[in-house]
């Protein structure tokens, strides 16, 4: 178990970490995700040991690691580190790297414990080589299987994925989700691409600006964002800014955009059935589900009427922007459209995400 209680990181005048708190449970793949300058990479190296905070604490199951005016060395921590760019020693072979730290066993226990990494990581014929002779991919399992070869209470992992093509980090992300539950450790995974961290994590941990925005599992974090910008995370990448004239009923509201009145069907939300008339919203869109047509929409839709004002090809959809009322709205389409031309953009009620500012 991981357990972080009011950390907080200053660099002179900046708050880079600001009384961050937050408990992972044995065995649990948390991932940190946010912008770059969000407090994330820190974080991991404060639990690392590689900085040390200016308050707060950790502990890992039950072990202080670091409290105010005291840090346990890096080497004592019991935790391992997967670096951005692998950190692997050129001169030595894969064997070696993974076996490195295990120089307190005999040598048979040690090429015991390499070898069945190297097979559990599917790189059992690269123990000879030399990092400069095998894969981006295959040396970021020579990495894990380093960080794993101690055993450690807790594995953290910094953007391994960053430096790899698209399709390999596709192939990475099932892996991960295969290998975190095989070696069942607590694991701290930081990246800036919420996809890749909803693929294999248990918890997805928001951060902005220093500090904790949201906490839950990846199917509630996609369903239920807490705000706007969470919500450009979670792929809602359309927004439309506009003001709340009325309440139709529990579930359905007309918000004006410019001089347009916009009837928007809804699925629900606390704070906007009590919102007063008057009140600034923002309608979040996922471009994915919106569709485009040239005609009337489907009545059992949230419909709105635009100009197309781009038309950008993305190898097998073509992805509109269209202007409804001074708003861009992005949409993917099967089909070109011409930019000058009027289409009608439709969505589901779940589709929508609307928040009162």
């Amino acid at each position: 178990m991981l357990e972080i209680s009011g950390l907080t990181r200053r660099f002179g005048p900046q708050t880079v970490l600001n009384d961050v708190s937050l408990t992972i449970a044995p065995g649990q793949v948390a991932c940190i995700v946010g912008p770059s300058g969000c407090g994330k990479s820190t974080l991991l190296r404060l639990v690392a040991g590689l900085d040390r905070p200016d308050l707060g604490t950790i502990a890992v199951n039950g072990t202080t690691l670091s409290s105010p005016g005291w840090a346990l060395e890096p080497h004592k921590r019991q935790l391992n580190m997967v670096f951005q760019d692998y950190a692997l020693w050129p001169h030595m072979s894969v064997e070696k790297i993974v076996g490195y730290g295990l120089d307190r066993l005999d040598t048979e226990s040690r090429k015991t414990r390499v070898l069945a990494l190297l097979d559990q990581l599917r790189i059992s014929a690269l123990a000879d080589r030399l990092p400069s002779q095998i894969s981006g991919g295959q040396q970021q399992r020579v990495a894990i299987a380093r960080a794993l070869a101690t055993d450690p209470a807790l594995l953290l992992l910094d953007e391994p994925l960053s430096n790899l093509d698209v399709q390999l980090r596709l192939e990475m992300r099932k892996e991960f989700s295969t290998l975190f539950r095989s070696v069942g450790k607590t694991v701290l995974y930081v990246t800036h691409d919420p996809l890749e961290a909803a693929s294999f994590a248990d918890v997805l941990v928001v951060m902005n600006k220093g500090e904790i925005e949201q906490v839950g599992t990846p199917e509630a974090l996609f369903a239920s964002p807490r705000s706007a910008w969470i919500a450009t995370l979670a792929g809602y990448d359309t927004s439309i800014e506009g003001t709340l004239i009325a309440h139709s009923d529990e579930r359905a509201i007309t918000m004006q955009v410019g001089a347009q009145p916009l009837h928007i069907a809804h699925t629900g939300n606390s704070k906007l059935a009590t919102a007063p008339s008057g009140t600034e919203l923002t309608l979040m869109l996922a471009s994915d589900r919106v569709d485009v047509t040239q005609g009337g929409g489907d009545p059992a839709r949230n419909s709105l009427q635009g100009r197309v004002t781009h038309c950008l090809f993305e190898g097998r959809n073509w992805r509109l922007v269209v202007d409804v009322a001074g708003n861009a709205i992005s949409a993917v389409t099967t089909h070109r459209a011409s930019v000058g031309s009027h289409v009608n953009l439709s969505f589901s009620p779940d589709s929508a995400l609307i928040f009162a500012k």
